[in-house]
């Protein structure tokens, strides 16, 4: 009984001290520490709106209707108070499940805290795993870039090296700019199509698509409700191998359908009001990110999206279909390369390379086509860079897994991102192989 009172005087504390304007708390104190996790994260959205993704939770406790922030210092006092009052005042084993859950996106928000106001890069690897809860170098596919690479000059013979090759290559099949909202708007009519086959969704739910100069490249945002929005840039969708990757990795299965399981999954009750918050930077969003990558593949295994590509999409384009094979390869050996860029970017991050020499090896490695762009993505976000990479791998393998075992990959999928586990970003790494 006392530590349930602690636990509530504690959590009152601390919503004062945050600058809340509710005056009542809930009585349970597991929901209090909840809403006031809430409330932290949605003030430091105040302070930089791209460090909350989404929310959709009870109107009446969000912070970013009342008055200003508190401070960057006085967030980190009131996350690190938190932090401690979870590991202090464990819950009921009726609830144990929930607080354990809720007490790591505390620990993982207060490192992000410490971090930001600190204003002071942590190690790319102690970022990763103290604020990602990921293990940065345990799906790392670099030893096979020698391979992929080789695979690339048998593909497309001649001279020059193989990353122009590459290029030149790609160059002949970028979407004239009348017909690339049209094709991205088929790419995700099939993607969609693919993961209704496996995934009940809402009958009333909505992806709204606008195309606009305004984002880099693509931007997906929850509006809850069972309904999201979506920016994109039409350069962004010029070559014609991204249409489907961009359409799956930000509509279905990706970042749509997956808040829309996990309202639909949630049961009766509903989803906890901690996970009505998706703070960018935690290893939630990066699970996020890799489940997104890699339902592209689900969504398309080689041999169908070969034939989508040949049957649909490329006579949209305008495109011969009689090296559509060829196209294909590249464009596959060309991912695989692309999901191994983790080494030089910890390299850069961490000091050990210049700016000048990332850019080189980025091309010639991993054949980026935009390198200064990533290397500004790395500087200005760090580890989250994991998501498309490792986070990706990390829940390709889990789903492979559980498949020899006997599930079904969408079944596996589904109760990754409803979860959302972030636990698979833990998991350790079978061997690597080369695509096929």
């Amino acid at each position: 009984m006392r530590r349930t009172v602690c636990c509530a005087m504690s959590s009152i504390a601390l919503m004062l001290l945050a600058g809340c304007s509710r005056t009542e708390l809930p009585k349970d104190p597991l929901e209090a520490r909840a809403q006031q996790f809430v409330t932290l994260v949605l003030q430091l959205g105040m302070h930089d709106r791209k460090e909350v993704d989404a929310y959709f939770g009870p109107a009446e406790i969000d912070a970013r209707k009342g008055s200003a922030p508190p401070s960057m210092e006085e967030l980190r006092a009131s996350a690190s108070k938190l932090r401690i009052d979870a590991e202090k005042n464990p819950m009921p084993e009726a609830q144990s499940d929930r607080a354990r859950a809720l007490e790591e996106q505390i620990e993982h928000f207060d490192a992000l805290l410490q971090m930001l106001t600190e204003k002071s890069r942590m190690p790319f690897d102690e970022e990763a795993q103290r604020v990602y809860g990921i293990d940065a170098g345990i799906h790392d596919d670099s030893g096979l870039t020698a391979e992929r690479v080789k695979q690339l000059d048998e593909l497309l013979p001649g001279t020059g090296p193989v990353p122009f090759r590459v290029a030149k290559y790609r160059n002949q099949f970028v979407v004239p700019a009348d017909k690339r909202e049209k094709i991205f708007a088929r790419a995700m009519e099939e993607c969609r199509k693919r993961t209704l086959a496996h995934w009940k969704l809402p009958e009333d739910e909505r992806l709204d698509v606008q195309f606009t100069r305004e984002v880099g490249a693509a931007w997906h945002r929850y509006e809850g409700g069972h309904r999201s929005t979506l920016k994109v840039n039409p350069v962004a969708i010029a070559y014609l191998g991204q249409m489907i990757d961009v359409a799956c990795h930000e509509g279905y299965p990706g970042h749509h359908a997956q808040y829309l399981v996990m309202e639909s999954d949630a049961g009766p009750s509903g989803l906890p009001v901690e996970l009505t918050v998706a703070l960018m930077r935690s290893p939630a969003n990066v699970l996020r990110e890799g489940a997104a990558n890699y339902g592209v593949d689900l969504a398309f295994p080689a041999e169908e999206r070969l034939a989508f590509e040949r049957d649909v999409l490329f006579p949209m384009a305008g495109f011969p279909t009689a090296d559509v094979e060829r196209f294909e390869k590249v464009h596959r050996l060309v991912s695989d390369l692309a999901l191994s860029v983790m080494p030089l970017l910890r390299e850069y991050r961490d000091g050990v390379i210049s700016f000048n020499t990332a850019t080189f090896r980025l091309e010639r490695e991993a054949f980026i086509a935009s390198p200064a762009a990533l290397l500004k993505f790395v500087d200005d976000l760090g580890a989250y860079s994991t998501g498309y990479t490792v986070a990706r791998n990390a829940v390709r393998n889990h789903v492979e897994s559980a498949a020899r075992a006997g599930e079904a990959p969408w079944v596996v999928l589904r109760r990754v991102v409803a979860g959302p586990q972030t636990s698979v970003l833990r998991e350790k790494a079978p061997p690597a192989s080369v695509s096929e």
